[in-house]
């Protein structure tokens, strides 16, 4: 079972991990935008935003596409191996899968009654709000449901792409780690691009 939940790349890879991964990033885009939710860049998540279904559809492809490519250029620069684009590009769009459970917490009205808690208790903006004890363990609950599915889908990411490229040791962390600063920074770039062009 913890094989099949963090490394499905060993039974899933090539065309089908793609096709699966498109659509589960398709399916997470639409539960997103039903729920205010969106992906500023590869790892992070807002609630409260509303926007087209176009938007974070197109959000959510640059976010795979960001880091897909960059792990692709690590790849053949430090592999020895042999390294196919539609392995790299097919298992990362396979390993967003848990954002797609992500997009149901912000249905939570308890989320967006605590955020406006805090919004007014700290920032003092937006108006006073009531809320129960109930309400806030059980945002905290889905905040920290959050944080651990973020961390799954990153494990899913390093072993998608450990498999694909057949890195180890210094090699591999280093260029992951590198890898995932950069997405990270060019994914916001494009969202915030592309939020003046789509909105």
């Amino acid at each position: 079972m913890i094989q099949k939940l963090f490394k499905p790349f060993v039974y899933i890879a090539g065309l089908k991990s793609l096709l699966i991964g498109l659509l589960i990033i398709l399916a997470t885009s639409i539960v997103g935008y039903l729920s205010n939710t969106h992906f500023p860049d590869i790892i992070s998540v807002k609630i409260g935003f509303t926007s087209s279904v176009w938007y974070l559809v197109v959000q959510s492809l640059l976010n795979w596409l960001s880091i897909s490519i960059l792990l692709y250029l690590a790849a053949i620069i430090l592999s020895k191996s042999s390294v196919r684009m539609l392995d790299i590009f097919g298992t990362q769009a396979l390993a967003r899968y848990p954002y797609f459970f992500v997009a149901f917490i912000a249905f939570s009205e308890s989320m967006r009654e605590f955020g406006a808690y805090l919004a007014w208790t700290f920032l003092h903006s937006g108006e006073p709000v009531e809320i129960s004890t109930f309400s806030i363990i059980l945002a905290v609950s889905l905040i920290i449901l959050t944080f651990l599915l973020t961390i799954w889908m990153v494990a899913l990411m390093f072993n998608a792409f450990k498999i694909s490229a057949n890195l180890k040791g210094p090699k591999l962390v280093t260029s992951f780690i590198v890898a995932m600063i950069g997405a990270m920074i060019l994914s916001s770039y494009l969202s915030i691009i592309l939020i003046q062009n789509i909105q």
